[in-house]
């Protein structure tokens, strides 16, 4: 029996690990910059970013707003994952993942607050785009980059 396809395998799967590495470590560049850069002496949170609060169920995603308002997206009903990029940073939120159902959806900026258990659990869905997130944490531009979709 030749081991070949197991060092394959093995080989794939390391390389599908580090790009989920280097994804969350983009990510994680980008919000520490932006709220660096936006900080006046309290702390490294992005705000109002971080006042958005994102919970995830075993049956959904939550985001609650901070003016009280709530949107939510079914796991089972999840059709498609995107980051959309605007200029309209740095004071303002300039970069969302949309999570898009069957019936809700939720924009979540990135540096919300519970947005990396968010981003684990995307990453986690079968063909998730890691490049995206490296794309737009590294290109300030408007943009749309679709991160998942589910198969029909």
């Amino acid at each position: 029996m030749s081991i070949l396809p197991i060092v394959g395998c093995l080989a794939a799967a390391a390389l599908v690990v580090m790009a989920m590495e280097a994804a969350m470590d983009a990510h994680l560049t980008w919000v520490m910059k932006r709220a660096l850069r936006r900080s006046s002496g309290g702390g490294a949170k992005l705000d109002p970013e971080s006042r958005f609060l994102v919970r995830l169920g075993d049956f959904d995603v939550v985001c609650e707003r901070p003016d009280g308002t709530h949107e939510r997206v079914a796991w089972h009903e999840l059709q498609r994952v995107e980051i959309v990029s605007t200029s309209a940073g740095p004071m303002v939120p300039d970069t969302f993942w949309l999570l898009d159902g069957k019936t809700g959806g939720c924009a979540i900026p990135w540096g919300a607050t519970g947005e990396v258990e968010l981003l684990r659990r995307l990453q986690e869905l079968p063909g998730f785009d890691h490049q995206a997130i490296i794309g737009a944490a590294s290109d300030g531009t408007d943009a749309r980059r679709l991160c998942w979709q589910r198969a029909t």
